[in-house]
């Protein structure tokens, strides 16, 4: 009996298993089917694409070709025009002189003429208008045909990649639905570009419509016979109306052509595998007011407005495309370092040598004095904050100091390179690193030479330009990349670059596990096919504009996107800046300002375009802990909470309220507070108190310090004493400023 139970039992677990392979084996039937289907569709949906596409190329030549034959009329029109009104004044004029009766019947004979001849090409004006009207309108419908194909091509191409994705492994599964993702992006930007070419081709046709009409118009006016006129206005009208519907469809084309990034751009960065961008639904002036105080010093509340009304997309690309705006307007006066004269070393005395190099050191320090404050108005000024903050990170990066370098014009040249390739290109800035004077003094590569490797620029190259420290490279390695450096060196009467070949080692060298005769330039290209150097750039960029201490994926994300580039930083800054990451809560108004972004930022908030000195600026920047073109080491500035101690917090405050009150500008002396407030239109210090929170913090206030302020602010006059109490309601206004950019709150961007 037991026997019989267990075979039985035996026999049911065979019967299931069965089950289960034959469900299995149809399941797999059944996606191996659809599969099938789907690229049945993909062929056919392909083959009626090449159709759409033969036809849209014969609807294009009859438009292009009728189009050139429109304009054509219109010219002979015009010139049949001119000729007429020519002979009418001939005639005229015969009249009014009392030629003889032969020249005026002569007149009169080609005034009749030219009338008939600007009746035919009248006619062939109205036919050949009409003619290109009516090819116009086919080719917009073979453009929509092709355009509609090609998104069915498009959508049958996406669910054979879904399908695929559904069934890979997870091994496979993100480059499948990277896949998908990508083309989705190809739909969206297939459609815009669609959308755009038939924008222009639209507006062709109503630049034609509106010619012809203008020349009909003045053909009526010319044309004695009423029945001939009848039909001008008529073809007028018929031309109008045709214009005013097209001008319409170039109107709706435009709206979504200017709408396209919001489609296009998700999937993009899904498909290189990037951030995920924010949603255009959750974009306000707090995240505009976020990105232009990260992505330059911040601004006036206009100017976050104005950012926050463009939407995210036009927003990031009006500031990362910075080229498009006018450079700043500051001009510097610089020049090599005076040379030693020849006759210095036979001075006599020694205190006489002293004084005489003390005049050069004077006029090279009074310049590299010159050279800061240039730049600080540069920052304060510039229509391009981001290219002046990305110059100040690299410059903290690619750190060299001018006490060590003792050159002010190199350090400028070397400033002026780091704003050239700001959001360019990171590899041709690697390779423009090894080549710079100031770079190749400041680590002692001008010592470098075959016969004594000096290890220092190499070093500093791997650790802490472009790999980090212990990462992908050893010390033989940076044995190895110091002798590919040899010989590059500068010259001091130029301040250029300089490669003494006789000083190169010209050997094989091993780096990375790849021997032959490199040298500095074939380093920077062997540096770049590391993957840690995508993920170092990444990573101190994340840290420069978001926070401290991202996590992996997130860089691993941006590092990816910075290699599907090529290096070039701006579609990896477009992706930092669109992410939801870079908007998030532990991110915004969470970061200490550095002393140059406290100070610069104020101006730029509060709406300073000029200041008449910046020494004072500079000398504050310094007192709080950090000097342009001398930052403390290699290393750079260290960010975050290193800015901040006791005494250097008492100095923040001090500084920041010294710029409220006695700033100086052109025209006076601190921050003009009645300006502001006629600028706010507020009424009441509770709104001027809340516009003034909206113009200088990150942060709302609390409702403590909120009603602290007003009270120390007090009832405001009435608008129209503000002229006459000015300097008394100046003093309130710059009294509850300075109050409130004390806040701890304040120190934070």
């Amino acid at each position: 009996m037991r026997s019989n139970m267990t075979f039985h039992y035996r026999l049911l677990g065979y019967l299931e298993m069965s089950l289960v392979a034959l469900v299995l084996q149809s399941a797999t039937t059944a996606a191996a089917d659809e599969l099938a289907d789907a690229e049945a569709a993909v062929k056919k949906a392909a083959q009626q694409e090449v159709a759409a596409t033969a036809e849209l190329d014969s609807r294009a030549m009859t438009h292009a070709a009728t189009r050139e034959i429109a304009r054509a009329e219109q010219r002979r029109c015009a010139e049949a025009l001119q000729r007429l009104a020519t002979a009418n004044e001939d005639l005229e004029r015969k009249i009014a002189e009392k030629s003889p009766e032969a020249e005026i019947i002569a007149a009169r004979q080609l005034v009749e003429q030219r009338l008939d001849t600007m009746r035919v090409v009248a006619e062939r004006l109205v036919a050949d208008s009409l003619a290109h009207d009516q090819a116009a309108q086919e080719f917009i419908v073979s453009q929509n045909t092709t355009q509609n194909k090609g998104i069915a091509l498009r959508a049958a191409q996406h669910a054979v990649l879904e399908l695929k994705a559904k069934a890979d492994k997870k091994a496979v599964a993100e480059t499948s639905r990277r896949a998908v993702h990508e083309n989705e992006a190809l739909i969206a930007w297939e459609n815009k570009l669609w959308a755009d070419e038939q924008r222009d081709r639209m507006q062709e046709t109503v630049d034609i419509n509106d010619g012809a009409i203008q020349v009909a118009a003045k053909l009526a006016d010319a044309e004695p016979d009423a029945e001939r006129k009848k039909k001008l206005e008529g073809f007028i009208k018929t031309e109008t109306e045709r214009r005013d519907a097209m001008a319409k469809l170039v109107a709706g084309r435009k709206a979504e052509f200017d709408d396209a990034d919001a489609k296009i751009y998700p999937p993009r960065a899904a498909a290189l595998g990037g951030l995920t961008p924010l949603d255009p639904s959750d974009w306000d002036y707090a995240k505009a007011r976020h990105l232009l105080a990260r992505a330059g010093f911040g601004g006036t509340p206009q100017e976050v407005e104005r950012l926050c009304a463009m939407g995210p997309y036009k927003a990031v690309d009006h500031l990362l495309q910075f080229h498009e705006q006018p450079a700043a307007d500051a001009p510097l006066d610089i020049t090599q370092p005076l040379p030693t004269d020849p006759f210095e070393s036979q001075l006599r005395n020694r205190f006489l040598r002293r004084r005489a190099a003390l005049a050069r050191q004077s006029a090279e320090s009074g310049q590299a004095a010159r050279l800061r404050r240039w730049w600080l108005q540069r920052m304060v000024q510039s229509p391009r904050p981001l290219e002046e903050k990305l110059t100040l990170f690299w410059h903290g990066l690619f750190a060299s100091q001018y006490s060590v370098v003792s050159n002010s014009y190199t350090m400028y040249k070397q400033n002026q390179m780091f704003r050239e390739h700001a959001a360019g290109n990171y590899g041709a800035m690697l390779y423009a690193i090894v080549h710079d004077p100031a770079m190749i003094r400041y680590l002692d590569n001008n010592k470098n030479v075959k016969a004594k490797p000096n290890e220092n620029l190499a070093r500093e190259i791997l650790e802490l330009f472009s790999m980090g420290v212990d990462q992908g490279y050893t010390e033989e390695d940076i044995i190895q990349a110091a002798r590919a450096l040899t010989g590059y060196n500068f010259d001091n009467k130029s301040g250029g670059f300089r490669f003494i070949h006789a000083q190169h080692d010209t050997g094989d060298k091993t780096i990375f596990g790849q021997t032959g005769p490199w040298t500095g330039d074939d380093l920077v290209r062997l540096i770049l096919d590391r993957p840690e150097t995508s993920d170092f750039v990444a990573r101190r960029l994340f840290e420069y504009f978001a926070c401290q201490d991202p996590n992996q994926e997130t860089i691993d994300r941006l590092s990816t996107v910075l290699r599907a580039h090529n290096y070039e930083l701006e579609p990896m800054l477009k992706n930092l800046f669109l992410s939801e990451e870079f908007y998030c809560e532990r991110v915004a108004g969470c970061q200490i300002k550095s002393p140059v972004e406290l100070m610069v930022g104020t101006l730029r908030d509060l709406g300073v375009e000029q200041v008449s000195d910046y020494g004072t600026l500079d000398a504050a920047i310094q007192q709080m802990g950090q000097q342009l073109f001398e930052p403390p080491d290699v290393k750079g500035w260290r960010y975050g909470r290193t800015w901040i101690s006791s005494s250097r917090l008492f100095v923040r405050y001090n500084s920041v309220a010294d710029l409220i009150s006695a700033v100086p500008q052109p025209d006076r002396q601190g921050i003009d507070g009645v300006a502001i407030l006629e600028a706010s239109g507020c009424q009441t210090s509770a709104e001027l108190v809340d516009y003034l929170a909206k113009t200088c913090l990150m942060k709302p206030l609390s409702p403590d310090k909120r009603t602290e302020l007003i009270g120390f602010l007090g009832e405001l006059p009435q608008r129209s004493d503000w002229a006459k109490q000015g300097e008394q309601l100046n003093e309130r206004l710059q009294g509850v400023l300075i109050l409130m950019l004390s806040m701890p709150e304040y120190q934070m961007g």
